[in-house]
């Protein structure tokens, strides 16, 4: 292959030598014959080694080695590649999306995103290069003739090259999803708003080994892969129903036959006598949060091995990434197999008439308690542990959906959470009377439990001048509802600093119109 390319380009190095002697028609039609060559060779030019593999497995991808092989990814392949910033990180490295599409419509477009959690857990990002060169010039390529795949390899850059989990600032961005303080967050919401995507997945790895915690009781978790869907029960009914009951059992299904055990989500385990769960319900988490914008969305978490076990690479990160890529090209072909489906359940999501606004987990009658595998941290051998099972879902303060929400006081720190959500709303210039239900609680919420209603009541307000109108049209208008109401486990008034705001026995300042959805 190498040397055909060289002999055309010495072909057409000649082929331009000899234009001077043509006559000016036969001289257009070999420059231009030269072009489509040129044009042909760039575009079935083999896409360039990825980073991690060019060192040999040695170590991890620095940031600065991600952007420039982003570069010659788009440069092998520029009618197919293209690179957006969606974001920077706290230091001001550049939060980059690769955009890969045939430039056809009606794509099942599909955003996958790596390495939330920086130097800790970087095999989803090292994978997503390794899929970009597979989908741009090898055996995934097909793939783009129905898909839009936009991968954002490096979520924390700061993180990454800090070799830590969180960013520069030492915040969790995986959790940051209900007050965005930091721009890295803030970047993976803007691209949920820029791109629209049907599907978003999340790539993540979980430690076996945790030092400060499960180990202290002389054990390691055992899983190789877990899978999990956006499930808050307020999230879009449809799109829930097709990724839990369909989708979800087909990937689990899918990464097993290829050779990697995969298994529903169990959350973090840091005890032996905690329940086991699902993992988180609340927009905290990306997953969340990418469901409530229409999007069927799921979580894929790996194995990390212990950083002190002996392998063959660089703590083990050849195998890690090939994890990673297995989950990776189970979730494309299965999407693209269900396409038609997500397609018409996903989108923005139409308003429900009524609205399950708490949820969390409580015991399962029916299965009390559910055995699950851990490894001694002396031997390696499993061992069964028996676990209180509180893996059922439990909802509550159902409640009409509101056509708009209308705040009436802090206005000024509430507009600006919304503007970091990019939720729509409009500022009163002058006073108006609005038919609300008015809410009072007896206590302020604490961070998960239910939070009682003391009483609601229908009456006409006034508005003052200054009060935010919030329409809860989608895409944005779930998210708004779900931040904004107390009793809601992903309020921002579940976080003190906020909650400080709510008056026990007073009528609380954001109201719900009265009208109901439209």
């Amino acid at each position: 292959m190498a040397g055909r390319a060289t002999q055309d380009m010495r072909s057409m190095r000649i082929s331009s030598q000899t234009l001077s002697r043509q006559p000016p028609a036969a001289a257009r039609r070999a420059l231009a014959v030269c072009l489509m060559l040129l044009a042909a060779m760039r575009a079935s030019a083999a896409p360039p080694t990825p980073p991690l593999e060019a060192a040999g497995y040695t170590r991890y991808s620095r940031s600065d080695d991600i952007a420039a092989y982003l570069d010659r990814l788009v440069e092998s392949a520029p009618a197919l590649a293209h690179t957006d910033v969606v974001g920077h990180s706290v230091q001001g490295r550049p939060i980059e999306a690769l955009r890969l599409a045939t430039g056809s419509a009606a794509r099942l477009k599909v955003l996958l995103v790596g390495s939330q959690h920086g130097g800790a857990e970087p095999a989803g990002g090292e994978a997503l290069l390794e899929a970009a060169r597979e989908l741009i010039g090898g055996d995934l390529r097909p793939l783009l003739d129905t898909l839009e795949v936009i991968l954002i390899p490096n979520a924390n850059p700061d993180g990454r090259d800090l070799r830590r989990r969180s960013n520069a600032n030492r915040v969790n961005i995986n959790t940051d999803f209900v007050l965005l303080t930091q721009p890295e967050s803030r970047a993976l919401v803007q691209a949920l708003h820029r791109y629209a995507p049907q599907v978003v997945v999340d790539l993540h790895e979980s430690a076996v080994l945790k030092r400060q915690s499960l180990a202290r009781e002389g054990y390691l978790t055992d899983f190789d892969a877990q899978v999990e869907i956006g499930n808050n029960p307020a999230l879009p009914a449809a799109v829930r129903t097709l990724a839990r009951d369909a989708l979800l059992p087909a990937l689990l299904t899918r990464i097993t036959a290829g050779g990697l055990p995969a298994q529903r989500y169990i959350g973090e385990i840091t005890s032996t006598r905690q329940p086991v769960t699902h993992g988180g319900l609340t927009l905290r988490n990306f997953r969340n949060t990418a469901a409530a914008t229409g999007a069927l969305s799921l979580l894929i978490e790996t194995k990390l091995d212990p950083h002190h076990d002996r392998f063959d690479s660089y703590r083990n990160i050849a195998v890690r990434v090939q994890r990673q890529m297995l989950c990776i090209r189970a979730v494309l072909a299965e999407v693209q197999a269900r396409r038609a489906a997500i397609l018409a359940r996903t989108g923005a999501p139409r308003p429900p008439t009524r609205l399950a606004l708490f949820a969390g987990y409580a015991p399962d009658p029916a299965h009390p308690t559910v055995t699950l595998p851990l490894r001694r941290l002396d031997s390696r051998l499993r061992e069964p542990v028996v676990f209180a099972d509180h893996r059922r879902v439990v909802s509550a303060d159902r409640v009409p959906f509101p056509a708009r929400l209308y705040v009436t006081a802090h206005t000024a720190a509430l507009a600006e959470l919304l503007d970091r959500h990019l939720i729509r709303y409009r500022v009163l210039s002058r006073a108006r009377r609005a038919s609300v239900r008015v809410n009072r609680f007896d206590q302020r919420p604490t961070r998960l439990a239910r939070l009682p209603t003391a009483n609601t009541t229908r009456r006409t307000v006034d508005l003052p001048p200054g009060s935010l109108d919030i329409d809860l049209a989608p895409p944005g208008g779930l998210t708004a509802l779900l931040l904004l109401d107390p009793r809601s486990p992903s309020s921002v008034f579940r976080y003190p600093d906020y909650g400080a705001w709510l008056q026990p026995g007073e009528a609380f300042f954001v109201y719900h119109s009265a009208g109901g959805p439209r």
